[in-house]
């Protein structure tokens, strides 16, 4: 990579992508509050606002993520060569993801009110065959056994890992004139017809997959994988635009890829249009198999045009007013993937301490302490524990291993 793309690439991808995981942080502290969560573990009253920001941030957090990731993995794989890239990606993915979803997951919910299977190990193993291979597509949607946070860890491995076959396999058919193409300037018109081509097939696949099963379904493939299929679409496409945007040099040259004021203005009328017609009729509890061919495609429409107005706004606001790095932003960077990791535990008990000790409480309020503590606490952990991460894994499997032989 040239010199200024890796600029680029500590300062204002990194800070997007904090910013995102800050927005998901958010998007589950609300969740309490919310009456479009109803899968949500807590129910603590409700406030006009929280069901906007749970709508509104649906729409690109997880996206962006994909897209950023996307623009990480090319230079990686090819500094590192297949066989460590996936290597480095299974211990930085799959070790936090086996943790939290077989060790920690299991170690807190044992406790809840309504668990009556004993003692401990009989379960843990009731609870890993919970995962069943299928589609859960009637309301409310969210399987009754889910991965939590933990979906978007394994996914993205899997990306990885076909992007890394993908890209070895293609490697044969690629031109030797490709380095010159991918270091071309591209111009301003160029990129704008790439985005809206991609903002019109992203659109049309979504659509159709509306046709086919009902938005917000899940699939579970027993333990180890776990999407939302009509969203995979984005997220795939999201993350190959990223390759594909890194491969074209997009941000070599610091430009953004438009007007932040132009995109800010076109994500404003969409994210109208999205929360005031087409997302109540969306929210509805019957789902979208209920909704006509022609609001399906009103939805699909006005879903990825908003995604695609948003990442192009937040790339651009990043280039342009963002390519910077505080030791603020540093520190939120470096911790980034494991507040995603650690903050709904903390979120959880926030949430759940609230409700018990400040009954009738104001919902806003209430969300005005867990967001910041939340965010605080899963900071702090991964901030100033994150340096023995090897001890605390070793301490948790002890813990685990002690408990399945010894806890009732």
């Amino acid at each position: 990579m040239s010199r200024a793309e890796t600029s680029l690439r500590l300062v204002f991808l990194d800070n997007i992508r904090y910013l995102m995981i800050v927005f998901v942080v958010v998007y589950h502290s609300v969740a309490a509050y919310a009456t479009v969560a109803p899968w949500w573990g807590v129910h603590d009253g409700s406030f006009f606002m929280a069901d906007i920001i749970r709508e509104l941030f649906d729409v690109f957090m997880m996206p962006v993520v994909f897209f950023i990731s996307g623009c990480f993995a090319l230079p990686s794989l090819e500094k590192e060569g297949v066989k460590e890239f996936i290597k480095d990606k299974g211990k930085r993915l799959l070790i936090p993801w086996a943790l939290g979803l077989f060790v920690v997951t299991p170690l807190i919910l044992y406790d809840r009110p309504d668990q009556l299977v004993n003692p401990f190990w009989n379960y843990w193993l009731n609870w890993i065959g919970s995962f069943k291979t299928g589609l859960s597509s009637q309301p409310p949607f969210m399987p009754q056994t889910n991965q939590g946070v933990y979906w978007f860890v394994s996914l993205l491995f899997a990306f990885f890992v076909l992007f890394a076959v993908f890209h070895t396999v293609t490697r044969r058919w690629r031109s030797r004139t490709a380095l010159n193409i991918q270091r071309k300037e591209n111009s301003g018109n160029s990129v704008l017809v790439t985005l809206m081509l991609f903002g019109v097939m992203t659109s049309a696949v979504y659509f159709f997959s509306l046709l086919f099963m009902p938005d917000l379904s899940w699939f579970t493939l027993s333990a180890f994988l776990q999407f939302e299929p009509t969203h995979l679409v984005l997220s795939v496409s999201y993350c190959a635009l990223g390759v594909y945007a890194k491969s074209r040099g997009w941000f070599a040259e610091q430009k953004p890829l438009g007007s932040p004021a132009r995109w800010g203005a076109i994500s404003v009328v969409l994210a109208i249009v999205f929360l005031a017609t087409v997302q109540p009729l969306y929210a509805n509890p019957s789902g979208t198999p209920n909704l006509s061919v022609q609001l399906l495609a009103a939805l699909a429409f006005t879903r990825s045009f908003l995604l695609l107005s948003m990442l192009v706004m937040l790339v651009s606001v990043g280039v342009r007013y963002w390519n910077h790095s505080t030791n603020f932003d540093r520190q939120l960077s470096k911790t980034s993937y494991g507040i995603y990791i650690t903050h709904v535990w903390f979120v959880v008990i926030v949430q759940t301490s609230l409700m018990e000790i400040w009954t009738g409480g104001s919902p806003l309020a209430k969300f005005a302490i867990v967001f910041p503590l939340s965010l605080a606490l899963s900071f702090a952990v991964n901030r100033w524990l994150g340096r023995y991460r090897r001890a605390l894994a070793v301490a948790l499997l002890l813990l685990f291993v002690i408990c399945l032989a010894l806890r009732p």
